[in-house]
């Protein structure tokens, strides 16, 4: 697709009533459905360059600095950009032409003058391109094509279409809706890609379902799709994968879900159950694990190797659930911490108790962070029960050293510090160091 073709008519449309845009817009995209890919690609995604590398190719290609640009801090930077270019162009380039040569303002050696693209653009093709390349606010917003295309065709309602840019791109949904052969409601069918689900953080000791299922992941995960004989390997966000690995032995068409290595480890379609994605995990995976407590999720992330996460997911829940989700994710988080019990009060509710806990500069204890445990669980000790009975910190008569997990590190004080046991076979000199405290900044739970 042209850039100025795209270019006039997003300036036609932003200058329409609104009836008219949605004509105008419907029209355009009809006509276009085989381009809609190009189009869309002009539009929305992440940023191409950053500002400094603008900065750097005007200086480049002009000797200008920042300031000479007439740049103050809080003014745009496209509208400067824009200004750079003709209002009228003989030359023109495709979209992804234009694309490719302003990403490519971020080398320093090879890259294109600046001024070469500021000449091959007019005003309005300038506004979207450098509104697209610096990730600034899109020309056309997403939902104007969607109702455009839904009042136009009057097959599908705007909901519909929005719902779908939660498991396809926006450029599928629109050519998918045009075409008619967009479901009524989303389906996961062989030769039809999709976006994964999305797994949130998790950031407590507890299992989140009632029925929680985990997956080891180290890699990608990607959806194999078997259809008509032959088989596409889809990653995370429908795109495909060419040359991709499977272990897939089935005759008719499916969709299942696979490792990076090709090992299938869940069914979402089959000829014989084209709806498996709906039912619970049982019914799709492979090998199905559950979590039998928070005592085994801890050991699970305790026992995570460098680069993997544990996939935390509800067995009664279909693999796309609520608001595009498919679980939760917990990473490797911090363990087998010795660190000192000093002082222990009673919280106001009778069922929780705060212990402070320290590690060891040198030989002088340091603060660095609380545990709350349940009067339940408090262990049988007598010089911690006693602390445990009154509503003021209360030091303890000797220092005890617990064992403590956290879900990280930050500021060089542990969060959700979470008592395991004491350990009375340890002296306060077995503690562990302040300085081991800094080093693992940052690990475990991030988000």
């Amino acid at each position: 697709m042209r850039l100025d073709d795209a270019a006039i008519l997003i300036a036609a449309v932003n200058t329409a009533e609104t009836r008219e845009q949605e004509r105008l817009l419907y029209d355009f995209l009809v006509e276009n459905k085989g381009e809609l890919e190009e189009f869309c690609s002009l539009l929305y995604g992440p940023a191409v360059i950053k500002p400094e590398h603008v900065m750097s190719a005007l200086h480049r290609g002009l000797g200008m600095f920042p300031e000479e640009f007439e740049l103050i801090e809080g003014t745009p930077l496209v509208p400067a950009l824009v200004s750079e270019s003709p209002d009228e162009c003989e030359d023109s380039m495709t979209i992804p032409e234009a694309l490719s040569c302003v990403s490519e303002l971020k080398t320093m050696e090879g890259a294109p003058d600046i001024r070469t693209i500021f000449a091959k653009m007019d005003k309005r093709s300038a506004e979207a391109i450098w509104c697209r390349a610096l990730g600034d606010r899109p020309v056309l917003p997403r939902k104007r094509l969607l109702r455009a295309i839904a009042h136009g065709g009057g097959r599908y309602p705007p909901e519909r279409l929005t719902s779908a840019l939660s498991v396809e791109t926006i450029s599928v949904v629109l050519q998918r809706a045009i075409e008619g052969t967009l479901s009524d409601e989303f389906r996961i069918q062989p030769g039809h890609p999709f976006r994964a689900p999305s797994f949130a953080p998790w950031k407590f000791w507890s299992v989140p379902f009632l029925n929680t299922y985990y997956q080891i992941v180290s890699g990608p995960r990607r959806y194999a799709h078997q259809y008509q004989g032959n088989i596409f390997v889809y990653d995370g966000m429908g795109e495909i994968v060419p040359n991709a690995p499977v272990d897939l032995a089935y005759g008719g068409d499916c969709v299942v879900s696979v490792t990076e290595e090709g090992e299938v480890v869940e069914w979402l379609h089959s000829e014989a159950n084209p709806d498996r994605w709906e039912m619970d995990y049982r019914a799709r995976a492979v090998k199905p694990l559950r979590i039998r407590d928070a005592a085994h999720l801890r050991s699970l992330s305790q026992n995570l190797k460098d680069g993997e996460v544990l996939r935390l997911i509800d067995g009664d829940k279909p693999h796309i659930h609520g608001q595009h989700r498919g679980g939760f994710v917990q990473p490797k988080r911090i363990y087998e911490m010795p660190l000192l019990i000093t002082q222990a009060r009673q919280q106001k509710n009778d069922d929780w108790v705060d212990l402070r806990i320290e590690a060891l500069d040198g030989f002088d204890p340091i603060h660095v962070g609380y545990a709350n445990v349940k009067v339940e669980d408090i262990p049988d000790n007598p010089i911690l029960t006693e602390a445990c009975r009154r509503r003021v910190w209360t030091e303890l008569e000797v220092p005890l050293v617990g064992l403590f997990h956290a879900l990280r590190c930050r500021d060089h004080r542990l969060e959700g510090a979470y008592l395991v046991r004491i350990d009375t076979g340890l002296g306060i000199t077995d503690a562990l160091q302040y300085g081991d405290i800094i080093e693992r900044e940052g690990n475990g739970q991030a988000r």
